[in-house]
């Protein structure tokens, strides 16, 4: 398993977080302009540049932990239907570049 920098710094804020309110201790998620709700959004990105035809399926959203809020894929990326009716279902943005 891989897990990004990004995953980490979110995963140890989270804990933090609920140690201090565990503690009673109120944290302000507005004193860096982040929400608690941005602070669960975490975004993924796609290398599919072995793949001639890069290819979006559901298998692989649904490997993806159940806070992935953005997804980038590579421009020409297809997405197949049952990926794209898990992604609404989910409220994901696609990001294509």
């Amino acid at each position: 398993m891989k897990i990004s920098l990004e995953e980490i710094i979110s995963l140890v804020v989270k804990e933090v977080i609920a140690e201090l309110s565990r503690r009673g201790i109120q944290v302000d998620g507005n004193s860096n302009n982040i929400s608690a709700a941005d602070m669960n959004k975490q975004k993924v990105k796609f290398d599919l540049s072995e793949y001639k035809t890069p290819l979006l399926t559901e298998e692989r959203i649904l490997e993806l932990n159940s806070e992935v809020s953005e997804i980038e894929v590579p421009l020409k990326t297809i997405i197949t239907p049952s990926a794209q009716d898990l992604i609404r279902k989910r409220k994901i943005i696609i990001t294509k570049k």
